[in-house]
This record gives C-alpha cells, structure tokens and sequence, in this order.
C-alpha cells in the first residue's frame, strides 16, 4: 500500500483531533487516543505536530478555518447582504448547524493559559469580524441597512459619518454581533433546557435588526 502524502496525513490527524476534544474533552486529550482513532502510532503523530501543544491549536485552526469555509461560501451567493449576514449568522449559531460548540467552549478556557491557542482564536475572530462587516457595508451601500442609532451616537449625518468611518461602525456592529452570539452559545450549551433553539434565533434576528435599523 502506498504511503499517504504528508499533507493528507496531517489533515487526518486533525480531524481526529477535533472528533477527540468533541468526544472526550480537552482536560483528558491524548496524543495516543488521536492515534488510535487513526490506527497510527503516538510518535507518528508527534512527527508531524511535534508537540500536543501544537497539535492542538493546529486543530483548532482546522476546525475554525473549516466553519470559515461554509461562512465564506454563504457570503459570496448573490442574495441580498441582509440575507447574506443573515445566512452567516444563523450558520454561526449553535443552532441548524453542524458546528460544535463544545470545542468552542472547551477552547476559549484553554487559551487563557496558551499563547499558541490565543493567538489561533485572535485570528479565527478576525477572520468572522471580516465577514460580518464587509456585509454590513454591502447592506449600507445597497440602502438595507440604516445604521441610524449608530449615526446618533457618532454625530454623523445621513450622508455619511463624522469622524467615525463606516468600516469602523460595519466593525463595531460586527463585534457586537459576534459577542452576543458567543454568550448565547454557552448559555444554550449549559443550560438548554432555558431558552428553545427557536426563541434563541427569534432573538438573534431582533438584535441584529436593531442594530442595522
């Protein structure tokens, strides 16, 4: 049987890796379960990654540049912006998607204490921020969206804003966006039985009407 590339191999290891945080958490991970799921041996891992350190944040990457993917193709349709973000943002829920919050939830813990893992996740909200708000300014230049508290609070006018870009306000209201979604995830993940998936995304639309009206 032929060797497989190197870069095919490491794509395997990092979706395992993925399967085994969701499965068994960060706390207990083991470069040898990754391993086993594969049928590989530990040190092979290791080759390709080194260090479990990096192998972790390496499948973080993975895994968020995975979610961009889908996010990124959702953004690109020929919808409406307003339909676009909010494709975006319901993808980016933890709620009809295939994305997993928990690894999410076990992540953000961990990269309190890990370089590596921070800057990983400093690059993945980015990377979100960038898709959120090229949206938002698409919705503004089509005349979708309205942005008039934001132009109250800013002095701008109608026009235009002063002194407040409208690439500056398109990243405020992303971050804003963003922010408030992550904090309905782990309030969905740690106690689902408090709000229904179906009252979280009736709220997810009037925060983000109101903040583009």
């Amino acid at each position: 049987m032929p060797r497989k590339r190197a870069s095919v191999r490491r794509e395997e290891i990092l979706a395992a890796t993925v399967e085994e945080i969701e499965s068994t958490g960060l706390r207990t991970l083991r470069v040898a379960d990754v391993a086993a799921r594969l049928g590989l041996s530990p040190s092979l891992v290791i080759y390709h990654f080194v260090t479990k350190e990096a192998l972790v944040a390496a499948a973080f990457a993975h895994a968020g540049e995975n979610d961009l993917y889908r996010a990124r193709r959702l953004a690109a349709t020929q919808k409406p912006a307003s339909q676009r973000l909010r494709d975006v943002v319901q993808w980016y829920m933890p709620t009809d998607s295939t994305r997993s919050w928990k690894i999410w939830i076990d992540g953000w813990s961990a990269a309190l204490f890990d370089d590596g893992m921070r800057s990983t996740f400093s690059t993945l909200d980015r990377e979100w921020k960038t898709i959120l708000s090229e949206l938002i300014v698409a919705g503004l230049e089509a005349k979708e969206f309205r942005f008039s508290h934001v132009r109250m609070a800013t002095g701008a006018s109608a026009n235009g804003p002063t002194g407040t870009t409208v690439a500056e306000m398109a990243d405020g209201c992303a971050t804003r966006i963003l922010a408030y979604l992550d904090g309905l995830a782990v309030q969905l993940i740690f106690n689902p039985e408090s709000v229904s998936p179906k009252t979280l995304s009736s709220w997810v639309d009037d925060f983000v009407a109101r903040e583009l009206e």
